[in-house]
């Protein structure tokens, strides 16, 4: 039982700045590389004290692992900073109990990063944990023997601290990963929410636009050009309106400009995230989706979060093309061809009728009852900026079938 309570209270502990972290996030609805960065070092750093001030050891005699969970959670966050300064402390920490073997404690932590260098990228965060567990284990065990512990009190005790650190990671992780997940998709969709109501509100400005041309029209109808009078009276009202006219467009044209920052990413990253989020709501709708990427790396010349919010509309609106009397299935599949990466996504939603998937991609044209039709026209945007594609294809009442290309970078 006594055991049972630490393992509440060190996932506690952990837990608590993690979610002072996501609060935050959440209020600034940012995840700007640096200040996201900064956030993961300053939690990092406030779960490792609230460990060393407050978490009980398993055993007295030995030093416990837990205190390791920081120095995971900063691989896994990839923040440099935190991995060194953490490591340091640990070999600190962990001079104060085997003061004779420092060399064998350096080299254990200069392990973890090596091993982070050569091989993280290529392995699960599960299998990044249980590696790093396994480490130390191993080491914890040579350390003692050379203390001469008691040879089965020591073995047991190294196991019992090594699952326990296993167990506790995992479950840190999980609960990390799965509320970034919900973070995400929710800071996503309001994006294009908010992207949406822009382009309403564009659209609200060209009937503004009307009422002063139908002014200048009204006026120059009755504009007579033998009337010195009309000249004094008219032109004026004219300039005025036509003014009014143009700071409109201008607003207009400021407002309407899709914002594109690219840089050199991997698309395929991009989609699995895009799986990972999307994957929340699916479960929510009954529906399975699955994926067949390409096993490589494919980078391409783009912008990460804009690309987010289409592949996280364009399926979202595959997931509620879905009756809620069907078992939904969306499938996602990649191919290459002609320096381009192609993805298709089709679901067996209710499909779409020719006349709808003539007009799919125009602007306020919608289905949905408070749709505001901006959403794939949006997209489409996007995509063409991208220098891409967006075409569709579809069956009523079977299925619908969306394919987006892009170029591939070169090097």
């Amino acid at each position: 039982m006594e055991m049972f309570d630490t393992l509440i209270l060190d996932i506690v502990l952990i837990s608590l700045p993690l979610a002072i972290y996501l609060l935050y996030l959440t209020y600034t609805k940012t995840f700007n590389k640096e200040e996201d960065n900064l956030l993961i070092v300053v939690t990092i750093f406030s779960i490792l004290y609230l460990i060393l001030k407050y978490t009980t050891p398993l055993y007295a005699n030995m030093p416990f692992m837990i205190i390791n969970i920081p120095l995971i959670l900063a691989y896994i966050k990839k923040s440099n900073i935190a991995i060194i300064v953490t490591s340091i402390i640990m070999i600190i920490y962990y001079y104060n109990f085997y003061q004779n073997y420092l060399p064998i404690i350096i080299l254990e932590y200069l392990l973890y990063y090596l091993f982070y260098l050569k091989l993280f990228k290529e392995l699960k965060v599960h299998d990044f944990i249980l590696t790093f567990t396994t480490i130390k284990i191993v080491t914890t065990l040579i350390l003692l023997s050379y203390l001469n512990y008691q040879f089965p009190v020591y073995i047991s005790e190294t196991l019992v601290e090594g699952i326990y650190l296993y167990i506790v990671a995992n479950i840190i992780i999980y609960l990390l990963n799965k509320t970034e997940e919900v973070l995400k998709l929710h800071m996503n969709i309001k994006e294009i929410k908010h992207n949406e109501q822009i382009h309403t509100s564009l659209f609200q400005i060209t009937h503004e636009i009307k009422n002063p041309i139908a002014v200048c029209k009204g006026y120059l109808d009755m504009f007579d050009s033998e009337n010195p009078e009309h000249f004094k009276k008219y032109i004026p009202i004219l300039k005025d309106e036509i003014n009014r006219t143009l700071l409109l467009l201008e607003d207009f044209l400021a407002m309407n400009k899709v914002k594109i920052n690219k840089d050199i990413i991997d698309i395929n990253l991009l989609i699995e995230e895009v799986i990972k989020s999307i994957n929340i709501l699916c479960s929510k709708n009954n529906t399975k989706l699955t994926s067949k990427l390409i096993d490589d790396d494919i980078y391409i010349k783009a912008d990460y979060n804009r690309l987010t919010q289409v592949f996280i509309n364009l399926i979202k609106n595959s997931v509620e093309a879905i009756p809620n009397d069907r078992n939904g299935n969306i499938f996602i599949k990649e191919k290459i061809k002609d320096g381009h990466i192609v993805i298709m996504i089709k679901d067996n939603g209710r499909g779409m009728s020719r006349e709808l998937l003539n007009k799919i991609k125009e602007p306020f044209y919608t289905t949905k009852p408070k749709g505001t039709g901006l959403g794939v026209s949006l997209s489409e945007q996007i995509i063409k900026a991208h220098n891409g594609t967006l075409n569709y294809e579809s069956k009523e009442g079977e299925y619908t079938k969306l394919t987006i290309t892009l170029p591939i970078e070169e090097y």
